[in-house]
């Protein structure tokens, strides 16, 4: 610091000390060495003895902000400027913080007021920029609203409905696309600017056979302007649109007080402006975390359907029932709930709300439904037990788990969509809505009727659910909102036909999708909604979340292990395009980067157990090493590659396999041993799970459990580890079945040409003698590699891992033969003399605040593209028996 080179006085109660000085000083040097530890224990010193330091609040402030605690930023910018009011680091600050919490009419305030103090200042200009401008008053003419009704679409037999043009209707299958729209490096309330990027998309859909699409809340302005500009212009490749009414979960103990006023009012307030801005005819204020602006064109003629609410979790819907046993009907203008539970009837009421809305307004009316999900759904799940049904079963087993299960409790109670009556007035009609992926929740793959299941195309326990589900609501339309697989590395969940959460590489995710989609069909649902159109980098999964820290950063690195990071359609790759790491054994695109060390070969050595360099390089994605030996034969040579992640001090000294002792304790080793069977270990004392007995189960039965408190120790040990995950956890069924967890080794590492499987860890060509690895962040306990924050420690309270700041990592490399695997052949760096390791430096990749990224289309566009073409039109439910 300072932001713009000019230092206002350290003190408002001066002079201080040469100690605290000092302090200061050396406070901001370890801020800028990005040592946010030792930079915050200095400023509160200073602050502690000077209470009126402006600096050091400013300091507190700035590092607050690196460790994403925004409540803690802005109190330290505010006390600064409480102290001295135009002091432009503290408005700076406040600025940043204010963006980043996604108040956006706050953030550009405090720009404006900081680019008068400073008007050149590049920094301000930077964000004032990407922020909009104020809203105008804007009067909009009175709405014309139709004699007659007016109805875009309708639900018919399982199916829906469009006009034909001449007069009549016309069956429409959805072939849809879920729209997100959080480019890399952005907030998920940080949309696009209005530079081609949505006409682009609209193209793009479009090209890919796909007629509907769906967005979960309000786009700004520009986005309708698109979709209408596209379906003016492109009458045999309408694009429909479904759209959502968002909102968060109620307040509560449970979050289940769905009838709080001011909660409510806010839900009633957002169907508004849906309404009105899909009619064209809304303007929205700026608030934080939303679009805004003024919406003028009409697309309400293109509009297919409503699907409002969020997935909602269980304990807030068993809550309300709690709550509100007493509701159990609806008797609305356009909906009625005979029959149903306090959630079912609260939901007519919202769909109620919204269809009563748009009447009185424009006299229009469009089809209705409420999101849902398996984990919710009205079908009963002999295999899935409620968490308390588990206990019970447990207990009477003499069994005591470890730990609690750490997920919704499914099956507890649903919502039955066949229980919302449209009345006569209500000519649209409504469906059901569900996002059902093949992998969850877990009776998906143990029930055993869905294990008999087959499809068109073979066993499917996916189609088997599907039938079930689709049978289920008779001839209410089906519509599956959300489906598909990622593209990621790591894998939360696995199924019995490999369509698992995660683990398939770009060209089985599309193949896999497309599957999907096509039983979708055959097993008689209205339509079906790809996840997603691009990947998002915000995104989090429940295997990895701890280790992403702090949260509000992650949206700046992609993680390959994150299952939820990589659905899309259009990846979102980490770097530039043109600098682009390979993983092929060529290695021409690394030019002249990333060599840390070279060898001095020695004549007397075979040639494949002489390195004759290493290198290391990153991106937003990845750490990547190269490592070039004399040739590569897997029966005469083996290579060991060692990661001091945090503090040289720390970690295991002695490799594995050769026993020899490194410089640095190290907390991983690249363990290549050949194509097959090479692994990442990680020193014992700090992986992240281990084993721990399940009390009294018959026969005797681990569960993975975190290995706290997470840190890495200083030892001689020589124990290496790879990483086994628990992904789908034991369970015990209504009937009492035990169903074993389902574990994998996270760590090995696949062998590929990346060319050929977008999954490639890591590569040798024997033709060019170069080894080429990938490694994600996460698999080096990385927690946030935009901050160089690795896991270190458990934080107090909550025992969550917690994360420190390192100054980067070291590496030590050694080739064996493993016919002798003591005697180590060659190794990096080299002392002078050539005997032992030499000094081991320190490699400190670059922080940053705004990622590098590229696009580029997955496979699973062509994969999507021919099976949306071979459908034609709603099909026949298959095997309804």
């Amino acid at each position: 610091m300072p932001l713009v080179g000019q230092s206002p006085p350290k003190t408002a109660c001066a002079p201080l000390s040469p100690t605290l000085n000092e302090s200061l000083d050396r406070a901001w040097e370890a801020y800028r060495a990005n040592n946010m530890t030792e930079a915050q224990a200095a400023f509160q010193q200073v602050l502690s003895a000077c209470p009126k330091v402006v600096s050091a609040a400013n300091g507190l402030g700035y590092v607050a902000l690196r460790h994403g605690d925004l409540p803690s930023s802005e109190r330290y910018f505010e006390r600064a400027l409480s102290l001295r009011p135009n002091d432009y680091d503290a408005i700076t600050g406040l600025g940043m913080a204010s963006y980043r919490a996604g108040d956006q009419v706050r953030s550009r305030m405090t720009f404006e007021r900081a680019l008068k103090l400073f008007p050149q200042d590049s920094v301000t200009k930077w964000y004032l920029a990407r922020l909009p401008a104020s809203l105008d008053t804007t009067r909009l003419a009175p709405v014309s609203r139709p004699v007659t009704t007016q109805v875009a679409a309708r639900v018919a037999q399982r199916a829906f409905e469009v006009p034909n043009g001449r007069g009549g209707w016309q069956p429409m299958w959805l072939k849809g696309l879920n729209i997100g729209a959080a480019l890399p490096g952005k907030h998920p309330s940080e949309f696009p600017p209005d530079d081609g990027t949505y006409e682009h998309w609209l193209a793009l859909t479009a090209e890919m056979g796909v007629n509907t699409l769906r967005v979960y809340t309000v786009h700004p302005p520009h986005f309708y302007r698109a979709l209408a500009q596209w379906n003016a212009t492109h009458p045999t490749q309408t694009l429909w649109l479904i759209h959502g009414v968002w909102t968060e979960l109620p307040p509560g103990p449970q979050e289940e007080q769905y009838d709080d006023p001011s909660w409510l009012a806010e839900f009633h307030g957002e169907m508004h402006n849906v309404v009105n801005l899909l009619h064209g005819h809304a303007v929205i204020p700026a608030r934080p975390g939303h679009a805004f602006g003024v919406y003028r064109a009409d697309v309400s003629r293109w509009v297919v359907a409503y699907i409002i609410g969020r997935e909602w979790e269980p304990h807030s819907i068993v809550g309300y029932q709690a709550n509100r046993p007493d509701r159990t009907k609806y008797e609305g203008k356009y909906l009625t709930v005979a029959r149903g539970n306090a959630a079912e009837a609260w939901l007519a009421e919202q769909c109620d709300y919204l269809i009563d809305y748009e009447m009185r307004g424009y006299n229009a009316q469009h089809p209705i439904a409420y999101t849902n999900w398996p984990t919710l759904d009205p079908l009963h799940h002999p295999t899935e037990s409620t968490l308390a049904e588990e206990a019970q079963l447990r207990r009477a087993r003499g069994e005591e788990t470890p730990e609690a299960a750490r997920e919704f409790d499914n099956d507890a109670i649903g919502l039955d969509a066949t229980r919302m009556v449209p009345t006569p007035a209500f000519k649209a009609g409504t469906f059901a809505s569900y996002h059902a992926y093949p992998y969850y929740p877990d009776f998906m793959g143990l029930d055993p009727d869905y294990a008999r299941a087959s499809g068109p195309e073979g066993q499917s326990n996916y189609f088997g659910y599907l039938r079930d589900l689709v049978r289920y609501h008779g001839d209410m339309p089906v519509v599956i909102a959300e489906y598909g697989v990622p593209s990621s590395r790591g894998i939360a969940h696995f199924q019995p036909q490999g369509w698992n959460h995660g683990g398939h590489s770009e060209v089985e995710q599309g193949a896999v999708d497309a599957r999907l989609t096509r039983e979708i069909h055959a097993a008689g649902a209205a339509g079906g909604l790809l996840f997603a159109l691009m990947d998002e980098w915000f995104k989090k999964n429940w295997i990895v979340i701890d280790f992403e820290q702090p949260l509000e950063r992650n949206r700046l690195w992609l993680n390959p292990l994150d299952a939820e990071q990589n659905y899309g359609v259009i990846a979102m790759r980490a770097g530039p395009r043109d600098s682009a790491l390979v993983i092929d054994g060529r290695g021409e695109d690394w030019g002249t980067r990333g060599t840390w060390y070279r060898g001095s070969l020695s004549a007397t050595l075979p040639p494949p157990l002489q390195i004759k360099e290493f290198r290391v390089a990153n991106d937003e994605a990845y750490v990547y090493l190269r490592l070039d030996v004399g040739a590569i034969d897997w029966t005469k040579a083996r290579y060991l590659i060692g990661i001091d992640t945090y503090r040289a001090d720390l970690g295991d000294f002695v490799l594995p396999r050769t026993g020899a002792t490194s410089p640095v304790g190290l907390e991983f080793v690249l363990d290549l041993t050949g194509p097959v069977g090479s692994h990442l270990l990680v020193d014992h004392p700090y992986t992240l799970y281990h084993p721990a007995p399940i009390a009294g189960s018959n026969p005797p039965t681990q569960m993975l459990v975190y290995h706290r408190p997470f840190r890495t120790v200083a030892n001689r040990d020589g124990v290496w580890d790879t990483l086994w995950v628990e992904t789908n956890r034991r369970r015990i069924g209504r009937d009492g079945t035990v169903f074993p967890a389902t574990v994998y080794d996270r760590n090995l590492l696949r062998f590929a040409r990346q060319g050929e499987n977008s999954l490639a860890d890591w590569y040798a060509d024997s033709a060019t003698g170069i080894i080429e690895v990938r490694l994600p962040w996460g698999m080096l306990h990385v927690l946030d590699p935009s901050s160089r924050s690795v896991l270190y420690g458990s934080q107090a309270t909550t025992h969550d891992p917690e994360g420190t700041a390192t100054e980067g990592f070291r590496f030590v490399v050694q080739s064996y033969d493993p016919g002798n695997p003591t005697q180590p052949a060659d190794w990096l760096p080299k002392q002078p003399g050539g005997v032992g390791f030499g000094p081991v430096p320190v490699w400190a990749w670059p922080v940053w605040e705004e990622p590098r990224w590229h696009q580029e289309v997955k496979p699973v566009f062509r994969a999507m593209q021919e099976t949306f073409r071979a459908i034609k039109g709603p099909a026949r439910i298959v095997n309804e028996r």
